[in-house]
């Protein structure tokens, strides 16, 4: 229709049915008269994705993940693990896409994050659930730390440290964090495993994207 997602929603706007705005509405005018044209600041890519998901529940656009990879660190994409020799300690994040425990499984949780180059399988054992319970819950983005497992096709990241990295899936509309990834001179190191603490996360006041990119769980 030659709009773009944010001309066109400010257009329907225009079109009216709402109640009059208190000022016309006591005036009794309801003819608010022609409105000067407006260029509207494009969207960003960041807030483009989250519309999408909002309205579609997916988007053709990007993967979150890929809009956030330069904030990620050393964290490996899932499709590397397959490049990964069994029992090295990998870093891997990606969105929650479901969360399982079988009845047979003896309280293990069986967990599926997906980046933006394909999804890692990861097991969580009982003691490290306890340990991490609110993260393996609530998160809808997460960062798992632990020791490859490679059996012919089939891998698993045991997970050892299990991070919620919701908070950043809220910024995904905030131009100004994805396009300004922390550099190194900006942070202090962890001496004992090297990697940069993440950007100093700041909660965009309209908090877009939350509630958005659920996971499906089987209980």
């Amino acid at each position: 229709m030659g709009l773009d997602r944010r001309a066109a929603l400010w257009a329907v706007k225009a079109i009216g049915g709402e109640k009059p705005l208190p000022l016309f509405d006591v005036a009794g005018e309801e003819d608010r008269g022609e409105e000067p044209a407006v260029e509207l600041p494009p969207m960003s890519d960041g807030e483009a994705v989250v519309a999408d998901y909002r309205t579609l529940r997916l988007s053709l656009r990007a993967h979150p993940l890929a809009l956030l990879r330069p904030h990620l660190g050393a964290d490996l994409p899932a499709e590397k693990l397959l490049e990964t020799r069994d029992g090295r300690r990998v870093s891997v994040s990606g969105l929650v896409l479901a969360r399982q425990r079988p009845g047979t499984a003896k309280g293990v949780i069986f967990a599926t994050l997906e980046d933006e180059t394909a999804t890692a399988n990861i097991i969580v054992w009982p003691a490290k659930f306890e340990e991490y319970r609110r993260q393996v819950l609530t998160a809808r983005m997460m960062r798992i730390t632990g020791k490859l497992q490679r059996e012919g096709q089939v891998i698993h990241v045991i997970a050892e440290k299990i991070e919620d990295l919701s908070d950043m899936l809220d910024l995904l509309d905030d131009a100004d964090y994805l396009s300004s990834p922390t550099a190194h001179a900006d942070e202090v190191g962890n001496p004992a495993t090297g990697r940069l603490p993440p950007p100093k996360l700041r909660r965009h006041p309209r908090e877009q994207a939350k509630g958005l990119f659920r996971s499906r769980d089987f209980h």
